[in-house]
This record gives structure tokens, C-alpha cells and sequence, in this order.
């Protein structure tokens, strides 16, 4: 797999839908081909609606109406993981690893996570906490 990792295989027989998906709803494609974008090998990816409300500059109302209509569709699947969802393309529409491990969904899954959502992380230098904590509990390098 590592010769062709950088791959989402697409099938002909399904391409209608994709074609109806864009004359619907360019927004809703557009999630679909950034979710087949960064979906691990098992078609799944973790993220909130902040990532696509930041990436497409839309609204939390704009990014429900087009995960349902790719949900009530069958392009996708959403699972819950905590305030996260888990979405998942349908293995029919696209694939990303050998077609014999198509009926192997495991939900280890890519996550991006947003900047607004943890402004505090990106500011954050967990060296100088390390360096805190070495001075105020007196640990020695050996």
C-alpha cells in the first residue's frame, strides 16, 4: 500500500450521484471532497463543525444542511465521538485502499481539529511547562 498511499479510487458506477451531488449543492461537494481528502485508509475521518465552518467560511447551519444531505443520501455515515463526529464515505462511492479490505471499517480514522476550537493549544509551549514543573518539583537530569 505504501507505493500507492496517496490515492481515493473513485467508481464509474456511481458517478451520477456525484454529478447530481454538485449541481445540488457545491458546498455539500465540496465537504464530501475534503472529508475523501483527509479520510484515513478505511474511508473515515474525525472533526468537528468548526473545521468545516473555518475551512469554507460557512455557518454551523450551512455545514448541517449539507452533512444531511450527504447523509440522507448515502454518500457518508456520521458516528458520534464525544462533541466530534466520525464521518465515513460509503465504500461505493470512493475508496482509499485495496478493494479486498473494503468490508474492513475500523474507525481509527484521521482527525483535524480547528484553531478556533483550541486557540489556547497553539499558544501553549510545553517546554517551558516541562521546565516549570523540573524547577517547582527540583527533578534533576541525570
Amino acid at each position: 500500500m505504501e507505493k500507492n498511499k496517496n490515492f481515493v479510487q473513485m467508481y464509474r458506477d456511481h458517478m451520477p450521484e456525484l454529478r447530481w451531488l454538485m449541481k445540488k449543492s457545491g458546498i455539500a461537494s465540496g465537504i464530501l471532497n475534503f472529508i475523501m481528502e483527509h479520510m484515513d485508509y478505511h474511508n473515515a475521518l474525525c472533526c468537528s463543525y468548526s473545521v468545516f465552518m473555518d475551512y469554507f467560511d460557512i455557518s454551523k447551519d450551512t455545514v448541517r444542511r449539507a452533512i444531511k444531505l450527504l447523509k440522507d443520501n448515502g454518500f457518508i455515515d456520521v458516528l458520534k465521538s464525544g462533541t466530534s463526529n466520525v464521518y465515513i464515505v460509503n465504500h461505493e462511492v470512493a475508496w482509499t485502499s485495496y478493494g479486498e479490505d473494503k468490508e474492513m471499517c475500523k474507525f481509527k480514522g484521521n482527525i483535524i481539529i480547528s484553531r478556533k476550537e483550541n486557540k489556547d493549544y497553539f499558544y501553549r509551549n510545553q517546554f517551558d511547562k516541562f521546565k516549570e514543573l523540573r524547577e517547582r518539583e527540583n527533578i534533576k537530569s541525570k
